[in-house]
């Protein structure tokens, strides 16, 4: 869209009173591990002092039982999501071992050994144990180092009433369609917040051991590549070939809620060939397919809804429609606390209401095939200013494609109420530092800056504190109040899980 037509577009969204009745709610989830005074992740079980990794809604677990997940309440003002989520980090350090500290980075440190690696446990219960087999699936399938990769949700959502002026309409369907509208632009800008967000262009070198790669030697302990933005997002980092032949495009709910159902559903070989049991007869995946369950699905941007009892995510899509969405492939910013700064957060709703309000044709596989093309040009060459991508139907400069989008973005900041601070929050995006090399190592850079955070972490307040640590209670207490159940019952429940999608 040109400058012209995309303020013509502006213009009469403003005077339907979209902007100034614009609500916008968003959430945060952050994954990161918990390491020893040397670096390495601990070998320690999720302390108790969080709360219950399995009932807690605010501090849980990811793959590992070192790899925290915080969980932030939704909110409307972006500073207030920030405070909580420092607030969180805040709980967390002065609850943790005090020989621990919290790892900065989304690549993992040095990892000397895999099998050092815990999974997560939860709970002797049908639930608890499903938790825990999709980890070992993850593991038997990838490796325990793959998953060690950590980064940041940004959840966002437009208000109902705000959409509906948008929209000019409340049915649920006409929201849906503005949604998968906003992930199909989110796609094809994709290399663009992979050129503004990544922060991994460097790993240590156990993190390659035995595995294919395209990196170079930095120094005796690190590997990277120099134009590279996010090797986290690259084939040695959070990735599965299997699922890229999904061929996913976002063109309707049911055509997406379809392809995760046979994704879970119909064998994979591969996968298959692995066995649903080890040698030891007990489960090591949920499902033989290219995913075991919804969440394996790993994509840039994903639509959701939430739920309070346990309803999967494909039967909520189905039955209710989209309520937010999950951006993921967002890298840990190292030089804010948090992993994420408030400039960040405008940045991406200004990203995000872009895509939004921009014609979005659905995508042929022929434009699928140039997104994801410019996708893997970015993720391995993105610093390169000389690298050309597919851009508005044509080949261009990266450079140049990038400071279109960026005027487009400050154009759309200029409509928005507080313009300033998204305009401020442009700029501070486009001159922040991305993909620093290590001053001496990675793992040693990540030490240093982990003992920086925990001391500022320890010793700081938080009035959300009080009730960061009664949830922590609580999920203890509802934890105990949750039966246990046999061996014979959970491993039931399992093979059971998907019979019914």
């Amino acid at each position: 869209m040109t400058n012209a037509l995309l303020k013509s577009r502006l213009v009469n969204l403003k005077d339907s009173g979209f902007f100034e009745n614009l609500e916008i709610e968003r959430g945060i989830e952050k994954e990161f591990f918990r390491v020893d005074e040397n670096g390495f992740i601990s070998k320690k079980s999720h302390p108790e002092s969080l709360g219950s990794a399995l009932t807690n809604k605010l501090i849980t677990t990811d793959f590992a039982e070192a790899q925290v997940e915080l969980v932030t309440p939704v909110f409307k003002e972006i500073d207030e999501l920030y405070d909580y989520l420092l607030s969180l980090h805040i709980f967390v350090a002065q609850n943790i071992d005090e020989n621990e500290m919290l790892w900065p980075f989304s690549m993992p440190p040095q990892i000397k050994d895999e099998s050092d690696i815990n999974l997560g446990f939860y709970h002797q219960s049908n639930i608890g144990l499903l938790k825990h087999v999709y980890r070992k699936g993850l593991k038997v399938r990838y490796g325990p180092t793959m998953q060690c990769v950590s980064g940041m949700h940004y959840n966002f959502s437009i208000k109902k009433d705000s959409l509906s002026i948008l929209t000019k309409s409340s049915i649920q369907k006409d929201i849906d369609e503005a949604y998968l509208g906003l992930i199909r632009n989110f796609k094809r800008l994709f290399w663009f917040v992979l050129l503004e967000f990544g922060q991994t262009n460097v790993v240590d070198s156990s993190f390659i051991n035995n595995r294919e790669h395209k990196l170079e030697k930095l120094n005796s302990n690190d590997m990277y590549l120099e134009n590279a933005t996010s090797l986290r997002m690259s084939d040695i980092g959070y990735q599965s070939k299997a699922q890229k032949g999904l061929n996913i495009k976002y063109n309707s709910l049911s055509g997406f809620l379809q392809k995760i159902r046979d994704a879970i559903t119909i064998p994979y070989k591969e996968f298959e060939d692995l066995g649903l049991l080890d040698s030891d007869n007990e489960y090591q995946q949920i499902s033989n397919g290219i995913i075991q369950i919804e969440n394996e699905y790993y994509d840039s941007i994903r639509p959701k809804r939430s739920s309070t009892d346990n309803t999967r995510p494909y039967d909520l899509l189905k039955r209710y429609g989209i309520e937010y969405l999950e951006v993921r492939g967002i890298d840990l910013f190292p030089d804010d606390i948090t992993g994420i700064s408030v400039h960040h957060m405008r940045f991406l709703d200004i990203v995000l209401i872009h895509c939004l309000i921009n014609e979005s044709p659905k995508i042929t596989d022929d434009e699928k095939e140039k997104i994801d093309s410019n996708d893997i040009k970015v993720i391995y060459e993105g610093r390169n200013k000389k690298s050309n991508i597919y851009f508005n139907n044509q080949i261009i400069n990266i450079e140049e494609a990038r400071n279109n989008i960026f005027d487009e973005l400050k154009l759309i900041a200029s409509f928005l109420n507080n313009s300033e601070s998204f305009e401020e929050s442009i700029e501070h995006v486009i001159y922040s530092v991305k993909g620093k090399l290590p001053s001496s190592s990675f793992h040693s850079d990540g030490i240093n800056k982990s003992k920086e955070n925990i001391e500022i972490l320890r010793s700081s307040d938080s009035s959300n504190l009080v009730g960061i640590k009664k949830e922590a209670e609580l999920s203890l207490d509802e934890l105990r109040k949750i039966p246990k159940n046999s061996s014979e019952e959970m491993n039931e429940f399992v093979k059971n899980y998907n019979l019914e999608l």
